[in-house]
């Protein structure tokens, strides 16, 4: 069922911990901002209000706070309020470009990934913004801490036809032995295909990437370290071609997803009063 519809870019939506909310960024009143809509009765709220961009929006495990991606401070960092949106403050400083913010179950660490020259990578740093500490270096997104607060999911290779997800320790950086490969039509790449949520229960991974008709969709798929699961992978959702998946949020039962489509509006719009004037006929011989 359509929770939102309509002429606004409504995505990146995320539920609560305890399942009562959906956050989500919105251009909706002509800015993009952040908003909140119960996961019960589909009532909408506004939780950011600033002339800059806020996208990005993650729950805190306690479901007190929202963390997310602003330029409010003249170039992207990460960002932490109340989840009413009340007493928002700046967690971190990269100084150029700091997004997907993912916090660790335990509250202790804030995950981003950063694109900063020189320093571009997964970063995690702790919610007063002390102790930033690069884990892992590279061309990375959409970091993703594991529901046990031990490993962080990773997208690399983005806007490739085989785009992967791979595994790092939360503490120490090192790679998991793990990869998905996310295959992709060369004619329809997009920074949407990559986008992986873990499953609740940590066994699975579920991630945005096309089927054989080269429509964006969600799968499933298993995590198991030193093993290549690729067979254990299956759809989530019925792949629709008018529909492509941009973005989504996995229920804390893990029996919902809510997802964000492409859905290509056309609308007709008439103009008055132009500054025009029509040229003079010539005079008739």
């Amino acid at each position: 069922r359509w929770l939102t519809r309509g002429t606004s870019n409504d995505r990146q939506p995320t539920y609560s911990p305890d399942g009562e909310w959906i956050v989500f960024s919105s251009n909706r009143s002509g800015n993009l901002d952040l908003w909140r809509m119960s996961a019960k009765r589909s009532m909408v709220r506004r939780v950011t209000e600033d002339e800059a961009e806020d996208w990005d929006p993650v729950f805190t495990a306690d479901s007190a706070s929202i963390l997310w991606s602003s330029n409010r401070s003249g170039h992207f960092e990460i960002w932490i309020a109340d989840a009413d949106g009340a007493r928002p403050r700046q967690v971190s400083h990269d100084g150029v470009d700091a997004e997907n913010p993912s916090p660790s179950p335990d509250g202790r660490w804030v995950l981003y990934a950063s694109s900063a020259p020189g320093k571009d990578g997964l970063w995690k740093v702790h919610p007063d913004g002390s102790g930033a500490t690069r884990l892992v270096a590279g061309s990375l997104a959409y970091p993703e801490v594991s529901p046990d607060g031990r490993y962080v999911l990773y997208a690399s290779e983005l806007m490739s036809d085989r785009v992967a997800l791979r595994v790092a320790e939360l503490e120490s950086g090192e790679p998991v032995p793990f990869e998905i490969r996310v295959a992709a039509a060369p004619v329809k790449l997009s920074f949407a295909l990559g986008r992986a949520k873990w499953m609740p229960d940590g066994k699975g991974v579920a991630f945005i990437g096309q089927n054989e008709r080269a429509i964006n969709g969600v799968y499933w798929q298993q995590f198991a370290p030193g093993r290549d699961t690729a067979a254990t992978r299956r759809p989530l959702m019925a792949f629709d071609e008018g529909y492509s998946t941009e973005s989504f949020g996995v229920a804390p039962d893990g029996k919902h997803l809510v997802v964000a489509y492409w859905d290509q509006v056309f609308s007709l719009m008439i103009a008055n009063r132009l500054p025009f004037t029509a040229p003079r006929r010539p005079a008739s011989r």
